[in-house]
């Protein structure tokens, strides 16, 4: 993965999603599969509720499971890749907004949703 600072990561403990603001990262991050074409593991999604708003809004623990997969190469490094998705498992409680869509517990983005993880 590339982080915010654009370095290639591999196995984190800890992954911000949203370099923008930082308001939505992974911690304490277990991966029990690490390969170019996917890595799974398991943590806590720290993400703020932005209640009222953001710069005033409390950081909430989801238990999640990871799955970053796809390949790509890398801009400008075509002999390395990086994933273009990941998906979110929630196995417990998960962030209100997805209780609104039908009880929604699996949610996957492109990667490109996070700066984090551009080409």
């Amino acid at each position: 993965m590339i982080d915010c600072e654009n370095k290639a990561v591999a196995g984190p403990r800890s992954f911000v999603l949203a370099c923008a603001d930082g308001n939505d990262a992974l911690a304490g991050m277990s991966w029990t599969s690490w390969t170019p074409k996917l890595a799974s593991g398991y943590g806590t999604e720290q993400l703020n509720d932005c209640q009222p708003n953001c710069a005033s809004g409390h950081f909430r623990n989801y238990p999640v499971l990871v799955v970053f997969w796809g390949g790509a190469a890398v801009k400008g490094h075509p002999d390395e890749t990086r994933y273009t998705t990941y998906t979110l498992i929630y196995p417990g409680a998960r962030p209100p907004h997805y209780s609104l869509v039908n009880g929604k517990v699996v949610t996957t983005y492109p990667a490109s949703r996070t700066a984090s993880l551009w080409p």
